[in-house]
């Protein structure tokens, strides 16, 4: 079997990033536009809340989608319940939130056409969907609906609209050996997430027959998936397990209990993306934890990243933590790492749901047999 291990230098788009940062100059020193998505859509969003009845499980997804222009109010970053909780989890200052300003607007129409391309954008351990923002607009303004579940006990909050929260709760023993939590993660992966994707792909296909907005708005024959850490274990178990499910990203996530050497590969024959960081391709489970087809799998390292420059983490961070100054040299990389995930997952997506090119993730510079 071979695996095509696509090392993308991070110089590819780094001009044309820093040309986007020097363009989204702040209103005022503490506050940030996030970065401006090169799509041709309006952006909309709305956060739903989906209810299992069979399972006793109330989901919160928000929607980010495209949209027609519209002077519907913005969207917050995030609701400050959850805000609140991501500041005192992170260090930041308080009300962060309200000095980020996204580019989404609270439930306007649909943009009209053709119904869209899903991708199931899915969060990491103990953090929320909000701070996929940056890609979640990104896809959105390039013709994606995009659905992020928020997952209880997985996510740090789950803040309802009636009052209702749920804490992140773990779900592995705390004094095992890692084995043997990884094996616990896996399980709750495999029980609980993936149920919970499916549960959600069964709702949308609902609301595409019989929802006033979303009727035959959603593409529900192109439907990928994205996730970041234990997100990106949801990912693998998805693209596995549901047929409706055509592609995937795994954000520096991993197969369990590949938290160690104890690598158990992954066999996938969908299209598949491996975004990870430079410590994770050094280390010895490299290119073992998943095993794809010899012309759709891509292995891209993004060189002096950790775990969270994924994520919009950085950009928060930089700015208003509470346990320094402003960094203005990490919330600069933190952007430039940020938009540099948006493009290769919108690449990946266009390629495999909509049949676009994608010419910087198939600058193909090296190949390595297993």
């Amino acid at each position: 079997m071979e695996n095509k291990i696509v090392r993308i230098a991070f110089l590819v788009l780094f001009f044309f990033l820093l040309e986007c940062f020097a363009k989204a100059t702040s209103r005022d020193q503490a506050g940030f536009d996030l970065p401006q998505p090169n799509g041709c859509y309006p952006i909309g969003t709305q956060t739903i809340t989906l209810k299992d009845q069979q399972r006793n499980r109330d989901l919160l997804v928000t929607m980010w989608y495209p949209a027609v222009a519209s002077n519907a109010p913005v969207a917050p970053y995030m609701d400050k319940k959850s805000a609140d909780a991501l500041a005192n989890e992170w260090g930041l200052r308080s009300d962060f939130q309200r000095h980020v300003r996204s580019h989404a607007r609270l439930r306007p129409r649909v943009a009209e056409g053709s119904a869209f391309p899903v991708v199931l954008l899915e969060h990491g351990t103990n953090v929320i969907p909000a701070i996929y923002t940056v890609l979640a607009e990104g896809l959105a303004s390039s013709g994606f609906v995009v659905v992020a579940t928020n997952h209880p006990l997985e996510s740090l909050i789950a803040a309802y609209p009636d009052g209702r929260e749920v804490r992140m709760k773990p779900y592995w023993p705390g004094n095992a050996d890692r084995r043997t939590q990884g094996l616990a993660i896996y399980k709750f992966g495999d029980e609980v997430l993936e149920k919970d994707v499916r549960f959600v792909l069964d709702q949308l296909q609902q609301m595409n027959a019989n929802d006033r907005v979303w009727e035959d708005r959603l593409d529900l024959s192109k439907v990928g998936i994205a996730g970041h850490s234990m997100g990106g274990t949801t990912v693998v178990l998805a693209l596995q397990e549901e047929t409706r499910i055509l592609a995937g990203v795994t954000i520096d996530g991993s197969t369990y209990p590949g938290m160690n050497a104890d690598v158990r590969p992954v066999p996938l024959q969908k299209p598949f993306m491996f975004l990870v960081t430079q410590e994770h391709a050094d280390s010895e489970t490299h290119g073992r934890e998943f095993i794809g087809s010899e012309n759709n799998t891509y292995y891209v390292v993004l060189a002096d990243s950790d775990h969270m420059s994924f994520t919009d983490a950085r950009l928060l961070t930089s700015r208003f933590t509470t346990k320094g100054h402003p960094d203005d040299a990490a919330f600069r990389e933190g952007w430039l790492m940020s938009m540099f995930t948006r493009s290769v997952v919108e690449e990946f997506f266009g390629k495999y749901l909509k049949g676009d090119s994608a010419p910087h993730l198939d600058l193909k510079t090296h190949l390595e047999r297993k």
